[in-house]
């Protein structure tokens, strides 16, 4: 990397994406022999009796933080890579990992000597570590607990693992089958009236016996909008069905997946996953988790209900104008009826989204950042390295940028990584990914963190750039929240980098409520035909039935009238991504906290599901038709739940709550305020996991976390119900 020490980019050099699909296997192997070694050494020179922290945590926590250079970047390549064999070996090393772990972390040898260090540290026999580190010992030890090693029969313990080893292969096979889908359904041209031009100019011509048909593909970029606005009921079902049912090989492994966590969650002596889940997460338990659910769905309820009644009136007066009747609101009718609620919002979205092209718009987000928080993006010249053989991205599309405090003496954060648009064989999703993690190196001095966001943009066209709605604004500021939380965190362990499941969206929604603030969608809306002359001949394209001597001009920002009611159409999106998110959730929560596990056996999951979402939204499907509650499968496309946030999905619903919370105490009088941001930055994002995440809250709140300004921002009121905290469902709860 003799060109990157020449630019002086920073004091770290970033990780290289030049993996073959053997030298994968090679550095997993590596790793995971490295640490072998290390934890025989320890065995042997180290009885039980004579453990210390000094003689035994320390080479583990050091092992820990060497190996968290590399090992994420392995596992990275199987959802994104361009390349499938690098995508196939990638998760195959991600199977060795998962292996090595539940080998390593059921060692009875190695945790004899780490629950004699535990229970010295108990008894105060041993010289008093800092917090962060009793912390970290705290958690070590819990990991081994969960792996088995509170199991006193060697021949249960050898189950145990058996079944965890399988777990890692359904998680892996699920994500694969989803990251690899390329399903799609065949339109015929009436069926397209309704979709934006924008849309029908990017999907597929189709040959032969579809000479005349188009290629919806079903990943979100193309048949959301494509249900969001085709006019036809029929297409519309059409499509949701292609969505919901792409995935049918991955029910039974969902299937043998929940069985599987239910029965080794018995095997540890917990009475169901959640439990084991919640176990050390700030909710505690699932009794928890369901008093609060239980909630907000009835603060959310007649608030559906009128919902509900709203769109069935439009579906109503459509059919009406068609002369037909509509009795009956179906979930493939939501998102276009939603769209239709008011003609004026459905033009306002078109049209604002004019003033949100990506790299403009992520350019005065990246500004924010500094403003608030000061951290400078830096953009690095990825195709002039690549012409020195230095692979910086695993994709020509990638954007890199080193990563600066600027907020006093410059200070090195880490390098961010943007991977913006679809490509087969990418993590279908919008995410945020943890490359390396900080931590503190021997000699005091730091390992620097890198993270990536991988989104999924339309890509933009010689004739169109890429264009964000306002909302999609906000889950950009969002995701790039969760990046800076990354960078920003300075922790002793790598280990303790990141913050628990059910904390780590409260900071990033925080960052979501800036845009529901007048100035800041003023300030960071610029319409794309003022960004240069070839954005200015893009947008002329648009206009091509315009005399081209009398082409109107497009003010540079959005009117302040605009931007007043874009503030304000906050309650009707609201509504709907709540009762997702607390479908979701009680989904969720249903699945991992059966009576017992002969009750989980005899569930049918996929019926489950769509009862679930029915009885949350008010909704029909299929079942409405005679086609019985197995018409769609979507458990199988609910990524989040195979992806650590089982039986945490609750964890949207609560970083929520936290975050309105924090945005009223720190920034509601002034989200530009400087003092605010460094204070946030200090308190939250610096602290990352080196303490339990309620402490954070409340030490930067100066009170118990509270659900009233969640619930008052529900309602779309400054009036609402009796305030309650978070705290109150705790101590509710046997």
């Amino acid at each position: 990397m003799s060109s990157l020490r020449r630019q002086h980019f920073a004091a770290q050099l970033p990780p290289l994406f030049d993996a073959t699909p053997s030298s994968l296997k090679e550095d997993a192997e590596k790793l995971i022999a490295g640490t072998v070694t290390t934890w025989d050494l320890i065995v042997s020179q180290v009885q039980a009796e004579d453990a210390t922290f000094q003689n035994t945590i320390v080479p583990i926590f050091q092992d820990e933080n060497a190996k968290s250079q590399k090992q994420r970047v392995l596992n990275f390549y199987a959802s994104t890579s361009p390349t499938k064999d690098l995508r196939d070996a990638s998760s195959a090393v991600g199977r060795l990992f998962n292996d090595a772990e539940i080998e390593l972390y059921s060692r009875q040898d190695m945790f004899s000597r780490v629950d004699k260090v535990m229970q010295q540290q108990d008894k105060h026999v041993e010289p008093p570590l800092d917090a962060e580190s009793v912390y970290y010992l705290q958690k070590l030890h819990r990991r081994f607990y969960q792996n088995g090693c509170g199991i006193a029969a060697e021949g249960q313990r050898n189950e145990f693992k058996a079944k965890m080893k399988r777990l890692g292969d359904l998680v892996r096979q699920c994500n694969k089958n989803l990251n690899e889908d390329n399903s799609g359904i065949w339109l015929e041209p009436d069926e397209l009236e309704g979709m934006p031009q924008s849309l029908i100019g990017r999907l597929k011509h189709g040959d032969g016996e579809h000479s005349d048909h188009l290629w919806l593909p079903t990943k979100v970029p193309f048949s959301s909008p494509a249900i969001t606005n085709a006019k036809s009921e029929a297409t519309r079902k059409r499509i949701y069905y292609a969505v919901q049912n792409r995935m049918k090989m991955n029910v039974p492994l969902f299937r043998e997946l929940v069985l599987l966590r239910d029965e080794t969650a018995r095997m540890l002596g917990y009475t169901d996953h959640a439990s084991l889940k919640t176990a050390d997460k700030m909710m505690q338990t699932p009794q928890a988790v369901e008093a609060l659910l239980s909630d907000i769905r009835t603060a959310v309820a007649p608030l559906a209900a009128q919902d509900v009644e709203e769109l069935l009136e439009i579906k109503r007066d459509e059919a009406k104008s068609r002369g037909a009747n509509a009795d009956e609101l179906y979930f493939w009718d939501l998102a276009y009826h939603s769209a239709r609620r008011s003609e004026k919002e459905r033009q306002q979205d078109a049209s604002t989204s004019e003033y949100f092209e990506l790299n403009t718009t992520l350019a005065k987000l990246l500004d924010i950042f500094k403003h608030l928080f000061g951290a400078q993006f830096r953009r690095i010249n990825v195709r002039g390295q690549e012409q020195a053989d230095e692979s910086l991205v695993w994709h020509k599309d990638v954007q890199m940028y080193s990563v600066w405090n600027v907020d006093g003496p410059e200070e090195f954060l880490g390098y961010a990584y943007l991977d913006f648009f679809p490509r087969d064989g990418k993590n279908s999703h919008a995410g945020h990914y943890s490359l390396q993690q900080g931590y503190e190196k021997a000699d005091g001095s730091r390992f620097y963190a890198s993270s990536a966001l991988v989104m999924n943009y339309v890509r933009p066209t010689d004739t169109r750039p890429t264009l964000l709605s306002l909302n999609e604004v906000r889950k950009l500021f969002h995701e790039l929240g969760h990046l800076l939380h990354a960078l920003f965190t300075q922790t002793k362990y790598a280990a303790l980098h990141h913050v628990d499941r059910d904390f780590v969206e409260a900071p990033s929604m925080m960052l979501e409520q800036f845009f529901w603030v007048e100035q800041h969608i003023k300030d960071v809306s610029f319409h794309y035909s003022h960004i240069d002359s070839s954005m200015r001949e893009m947008w002329k394209l648009t206009l091509a039935d315009q005399d081209e001597t009398n082409l109107p001009e497009k003010p540079v920002q959005l009117s302040d009238d605009l931007v007043r009611n874009l503030a304000r159409t906050n309650q009707c999106k609201a509504v709907q991504d709540q009762l997702k998110e607390l479908f979701f959730a009680t989904y969720d929560m249903l699945v991992h906290t059966p009576a017992s596990h002969a009750a989980l056996e005899s569930i049918n999951l996929t019926e489950l599901f769509n009862k679930t979402r029915s009885d949350v939204y008010k909704v029909r499907g299929g079942e409405a038709l005679g086609e019985g509650w197995e018409w769609c499968h979507g458990q199988t496309i609910f990524r989040n739940i195979l992806n650590r946030y089982d039986a945490g999905y609750y964890s949207y619903i609560l970083g929520r709550v936290f975050a309105l919370d924090i945005f009223e105490t720190g920034f509601k009088e002034d989200t530009t305020s400087r003092e605010a941001g460094r204070r946030y930055r200090d308190m939250v994002f610096r602290v990352g996991g080196r303490q339990a995440e309620m402490k954070t809250l409340t030490d930067y709140l100066g009170h118990a976390p509270s659900t009233r300004p969640y619930l008052l921002w529900l309602q779309g009121t400054r009036s609402g119900k009796r305030p309650s905290t978070i705290g109150e469902a705790l101590r509710a709860t046997p």
